[in-house]
């Protein structure tokens, strides 16, 4: 694959020469043979070897101690059944053939299942192909995506099998009678459409045969007792140049443009590690934007990814469902019913992921979590959505390009609208909810579902900002103070947008919304939070607003003029917080530990004395951020980029168990 390495092709050809010879048998390519001298050889003629597109000349090497009579070669050429020759290399499934070759060959029945366009069909060919010489009785390809009746399903196979009816007899069990003492390979392509015929034929050929295995792909499982689901994976994204994606879209790219390279560094190597990364790894999806290279760069491709659909079309001759990636994804969800189809789309609104309450919120027509739950079961096993385990709970996803085609069904039923909105509506309620836990002792829930569900709470802002500010303040306020724990500031930028709105007067949450732009003070903008916290404390006694806390407010100015240098101010709120009982006692408290004067004249009785009512004040409350104080300017600017979602959250939880000495030792 890279320079200074042997490629892959030249590995696959060796081991295919070395696969069509018997025990002490030496043969070598024709290819070799031209650069051999003083070596006897014996041309056995052109074949066809598994995997190869051209057929391949070999010869056997003679000379003393080495046989020179053996059995015919094991190539595909004398092997029985139908199995096509791939005409390309199969990428970034090594491992995948490796075992399914030993699955297949001790299971009598594997399903291949994924989204549409992984590449079920090719990893299903490539282990056939390796197991041809495992089946005497051949390896038989048997296409079902043009089967438009299920009924027609058992009379194809025969067909395919060279099976002659029996009149009066079931066409599957005429093919159990046929096929009894065969050891073969059938391979079912594209069952999904004609699901419970195939499985009914494949469970009635299985119970009346020993020897006949079957290879399936679907877009989910046959549902019979003897299957094993082999989920298939799209290709890794991750690791740029060398991941299995980019492979595969350099290889198809280098067919159409046989110059195209990738710099180590280069703005063209950054775009296609991109474009595999938006097209989830799908194998159909990369190879239509290779091909897309014959007349563009590969930045002009991911600059138009926005509309793909209209993007990734033509370009190859196959099965319609296969010539365009809105062709893959549309013979899946033609096959769903109204539930389905309902669902999916309404569940296309979400960002980075959902769980069940919230599709259930969000997609169904009630509150029954059940019926939402048997819909998201049949869409997980048509592999339309991904399901994960995370802190103990299931968590849904949808990949990039079906939650795309799902968004415009969506559109196009008119129900977009009402979703959105209840999809806003769903995550400012829960962030109001959440508010309360972070305030108290369940912080650390709050913490990790704003970590979790921060893409949701943007998207449900950006589109309540238009069109019900209130839902978008409800949102904008909330996020911002419990994710500034994260020493993430993007909402601060919410809060602005809504304070800046018309209308922002009118708001309930109009107090805590100031309070909230206070924030920005951790990125520099000091001046700016000293006005949003004069604003925010003139609305407390005004009726008009829902009551919020006075001593968030103080806390968040007083460190404001902390990071200003306005002793005489901060130290004035610490005064008059200290003798208040709450969060804004613990937090002044805390001040005094590190800014008080009595630790610098080494009055160390009175330090301790300040130190043991801190703790005292914390155990009374119980609240994990009264354990600290906000992060310094200085640290929230000096953050890593990005993290982890482990490391966040190793992150913070270690930010709410330190004790406000170790925090003030570090600055």
């Amino acid at each position: 694959m890279f320079e200074g390495d042997y490629f892959a092709p030249v590995l696959n050809r060796a081991a295919r020469v070395m696969a069509a010879g018997h025990g002490g048998q030496v043969l070598v390519s024709g290819s070799t043979a031209i650069l051999l001298s003083g070596v006897d050889l014996l041309d056995l003629g052109e074949h066809r070897l598994r995997d190869l597109s051209e057929l391949e000349r070999l010869y056997q090497v003679l000379g003393d101690g080495l046989g020179a009579e053996f059995p015919a070669l094991r190539t595909a050429d004398v092997v029985a059944g139908n199995l096509p020759v791939p005409l390309s290399g199969l990428v970034g499934r090594a491992t995948d053939v490796k075992e399914l070759v030993e699955l297949v060959r001790t299971r009598r029945l594997v399903t291949l299942v994924g989204v549409g366009g992984v590449g079920k069909t090719r990893l299903a060919i490539q282990v056939g192909a390796e197991l041809m010489s495992q089946f005497p009785g051949g390896v038989w390809l048997v296409e079902l995506a043009p089967v438009g009746d299920p009924h027609a399903v058992a009379d194809v196979l025969a067909s395919v099998l060279g099976v002659a009816t029996q009149a009066g007899v079931d066409v599957s069990r005429s093919i159990a009678s046929a096929l009894s003492g065969q050891r073969l390979l059938i391979v079912l392509d594209n069952c999904e459409h004609v699901l419970d015929a195939t499985a009914a034929t494949v469970e009635t050929i299985l119970s009346h045969t020993e020897l006949v295995h079957v290879l399936a792909t679907s877009r989910e499982g046959l549902r019979i007792a003897a299957e094993h689901i082999w989920p298939v994976a799209s290709l890794a994204v991750g690791g740029g140049r060398r991941s299995f994606a980019v492979e595969l879209f350099v290889e198809r790219a280098r067919a159409v443009r046989p110059t195209f390279d990738l710099d180590d560094n280069g703005t063209e190597l950054d775009a296609v590690v991109e474009i595999c990364q938006r097209l989830d790894g799908i194998a159909l999806a990369i190879e239509l934007a290779a091909a897309r290279l014959v007349s563009m760069t590969a930045e002009d491709v991911r600059d138009r990814l926005g509309d793909r659909f209209r993007l990734l079309s033509g370009g190859r001759r196959a099965l319609e469902r296969h010539q365009t990636l809105r062709h893959a994804v549309a013979w899946s969800f033609d096959l769903l019913d109204n539930d389905e189809r309902r669902i999916l789309g309404r569940c296309s609104v979400f960002a980075d992921g959902f769980d069940l309450s919230a599709a259930t919120y969000v997609g169904g027509d009630s509150d029954d979590e059940y019926a939402v739950l048997d819909v998201l079961d049949s869409l997980v096993r048509k592999s339309l959505i991904t399901v994960e385990s995370q802190a103990g709970h299931a968590r849904y996803g949808i990949l990039e390009t079906i939650r795309q085609f799902a968004e415009e069904q969506l559109a196009a039923t008119g129900d977009a609208r009402d979703t959105r909105h209840r999809h806003a509506n769903y995550y400012a309620e829960r962030a109001i909810a959440h508010w309360s836990l972070w305030d108290g002792p369940r912080q650390p829930v709050a913490v990790d579902w704003v970590d979790t569900e921060f893409a949701n709470l943007r998207a449900g802002f950006i589109w309540s900002a238009d069109h019900d500010l209130a839902t978008a303040a409800a949102i904008a306020a909330h996020a911002t103070f419990m994710a500034y724990t994260l020493q993430r500031f993007e909402p601060v930028s919410w809060v602005e947008t809504i304070l800046a709105a018309p209308g922002a007067i009118d708001l309930a949450f109009l107090p805590r919304l100031y309070t909230a732009a206070t924030a920005c003070q951790y990125t520099g903008r000091v001046d700016a939070a000293l006005q949003y916290a004069d604003a925010a404390l003139a609305l407390q006694d005004d009726h008009r607003y829902d009551p919020f806390e006075v001593a968030w407010t103080r806390i968040w100015q007083g460190n404001a003029h902390r990071l200003a240098g306005h002793h005489d101010e901060f130290m004035q709120i610490v005064s008059e917080l200290s003798d208040q009982h709450g969060v804004g006692q613990v937090w002044a408290l805390s001040m005094l530990l590190y800014t008080s004067p009595v630790v610098a004249a080494d009055q160390a009785a009175e330090a301790r004395a300040n130190a043991d009512a801190t703790i005292r004040t914390v155990r009374t409350t119980a609240t994990p951020t009264t354990s600290h104080s906000p992060p310094s300017a200085t640290a929230a600017r000096s953050r890593p980029p990005t993290r982890t979602r482990r490391s966040r959250r190793h992150t913070r939880r270690s930010r709410s168990l330190s004790s406000t000495a170790s925090r003030s030792s570090r600055r």
